[in-house]
């Protein structure tokens, strides 16, 4: 059997490094109950009370949180409605080499969960809409000219088989073959499933989960975001976002099929 990961056990403050540890109050960490797929994180407040994100990503994952780290760096100054990176540090120990990334911790709940709670449907438009807003806003923003893959696609299929190494090599490669005729890239999320989407009272405030940010392709954000939407959902959205969310059935899909390999 192997030995298990440093993040495959709750974060514990005895278990945090001398640099976070310094970082927080007294009071107790909090583990939402339902963590990420590269990362063990904990809710905790800094020494003057502001609440704040631990992460913790080790072994295969570890390059994505120094990937989640560099994004947040990048794209915080920008004004994009990205939590503000804190500390990254990274130390060896018994279990391989372990990451750290401690970040401001955004406000409100996600919009998956608001979506499920909102039955008037004039406001469950407007926060669809302002969500659309908010990706276009994301996807007008000049990036610095260092960041980003060379080749977006391709190195997210490459990431794609690090990470999930079971997936067939004849998918990945029926999908490299069968790409959308391309668009201009933009600065994307990467990862807009909506649990990564942060709301307050009826707006859309923030964006979290960062690693797989990148100069890409914009429709892959947009079917991820819209997929698991209703038509007048979808609708909603589009108002917001404009012209370019109206993905035709097969760009929706080959995106989506590409997001749901992770």
């Amino acid at each position: 059997m192997a030995p298990p990961r440093p993040y495959d056990r709750p974060l514990t403050r005895a278990g945090l490094p001398t640099e976070v540890r310094a970082m927080l109050d007294d009071s107790p960490l909090q583990e939402p109950p339902q963590q990420g797929r590269t990362s063990r994180v904990a809710f905790a407040l800094d020494a003057s009370g502001g609440p704040i994100v631990l992460k913790c990503s080790a072994g295969e994952h570890l390059e994505v949180i120094r990937r989640e780290h560099q994004a947040l760096r990048t794209v915080h100054p920008l004004g994009v409605p990205a939590p503000q990176p804190l500390l990254f540090l990274e130390r060896p120990t018994s279990l391989g080499r372990e990451g750290w990334l401690v970040t401001q911790r955004l406000p409100g709940t996600t919009l998956e969960t608001a979506l499920s709670t909102e039955l008037d449907r004039a406001r469950r438009t407007s926060l669809l809409t302002d969500f659309g807003a908010a990706l276009a806003r994301l996807h007008a923003t000049t990036p610095p000219p260092d960041f980003g893959s060379y080749n977006w696609l391709e190195h997210t299929l490459e990431v794609t088989n690090t990470l999930n190494p079971a997936v067939d090599p004849a998918r990945i490669e029926r999908l490299r073959n069968k790409r959308p005729s391309p668009v201009a890239p933009a600065l994307i999320h990467g990862d807009l499933f909506l649990d990564n989407v942060m709301t307050v009272g009826g707006r859309v405030i923030g964006l979290i989960d960062w690693a797989f940010a990148d100069i890409g392709d914009p429709r892959y954000d947009v079917a991820v975001a819209t997929h698991d939407l209703t038509p007048a959902d979808r609708a909603a959205f589009a108002e917001g976002y404009g012209p370019g969310a109206r993905l035709t059935a097969q760009e929706a899909a080959y995106f989506v099929e590409i997001a749901l390999l992770f």
